[in-house]
């Protein structure tokens, strides 16, 4: 056949030449498209490879010994985060006890006990003392901290004048636990024990909120084994209440110019040190503060504190 006869055939059979131009393009297509799935990995095994990712990072997060201050925290403990900030920033604490009892899952219930301490501790420094040595810029900026306490506890006592009174409002009304409280309220309302004092202070810590961690140790450091002995249970007592007291302040970064050292200052007139820790070590017999400083080191270590901190690198 010539080439015009060709011509000739396909001029009069143009729909069957579209017809099989029409399948041969298919046919290419569909071995395009095997060859790209056949160089296609698996989904199953994407998302099993991003779950051994993932997993593999909380393992190694969990290894690592972080301060509460900055432990990897969940969606409660971004809560518990912005209920601290609230309670720090409240100008009436009366207002926020109210409110703050009924949102148990922020934390709510123990920050509200939190608020009623704070104003409780007020009285007991009632009144200024009448002259005052030492810092006097610190002593003006104690007086005016504390002024400004004594403003924000307004109706707090008169409302609820015991802790147990608030606490028996704060868990029967507007239900829900507070993943932060205390087993039964333990060091807020009910006596800790030995028995009890390493589980509450694990339970602290298990939230990642710093508070609580501070709370928990400041209610329960006369139970725990850290430290060198004095030798005598109601000393070691004494001395595991005070080193509590100075790694509680450095839980939650309070000890210089914080409410504790402002207290002191306004009333006994000593506002030699605007440090806590430093007014807490001169309580310590000399004859026993290496003992304390075992101590400290101790609770340091048990609260997730690296030893070089600098909270802990000031506290001597």
């Amino acid at each position: 056949m010539s080439t015009f006869d060709v011509l000739i055939w396909i001029r009069s059979h143009k729909s069957s030449v579209a017809g099989i131009l029409v399948v041969v393009l298919g046919c290419l297509a569909l071995v395009g498209l095997a060859r790209k799935a056949h160089h296609l990995k698996p989904r199953t095994a994407v998302v099993a490879g991003a779950s051994a990712s993932a997993a593999g990072g909380a393992a190694a997060s969990g290894a690592e010994r972080l301060a509460p201050s900055t432990r990897q925290g969940t969606e409660q403990n971004t809560r518990t985060a912005k209920m601290r900030t609230e309670f720090e920033n409240a100008t009436d604490y009366r207002a926020f006890i109210e409110q703050a009892m009924g949102r148990p899952a922020e934390g709510g219930k123990f920050y509200a006990m939190l608020a009623w301490k704070r104003c409780n501790d007020l009285m007991k420094y009632k009144g200024a003392a009448a002259t005052h040595t030492g810092n006097q810029a610190f002593a003006e900026g104690a007086a005016a901290l504390i002024e400004d306490i004594e403003k924000r506890c307004t109706g707090v006592l008169e409302s609820w004048p015991t802790a147990q009174a608030l606490y028996d409002v704060v868990m029967t009304q507007r239900g829900g636990k507070d993943f932060l409280l205390p087993a039964d309220g333990r060091g807020i309302v009910a006596p800790t024990s030995r028995s009890t004092a390493a589980g509450d202070i694990d339970d602290a810590l298990k939230t990642g909120d710093r508070w609580a961690a501070a709370e928990a140790l400041q209610n329960n450091a006369g139970f725990l084994d850290v430290g060198n002995s004095a030798g005598d249970d109601g000393v070691d007592r004494q001395l595991h209440d005070w080193a509590g007291q100075v790694v509680a302040c450095e839980l939650v970064g309070n000890c210089r110019g914080g409410v504790e050292v402002s207290l002191h200052c306004v009333a006994t007139g000593d506002c030699a040190h605007d440090d806590w820790r430093d007014v807490v070590r001169a309580e310590v017999p000399a004859t026993h503060r290496m003992i304390f400083d075992t101590m400290v080191s101790g609770m340091r270590e048990r609260m997730g504190l690296a030893p070089g901190g600098p909270e802990a690198s000031n506290a001597n």
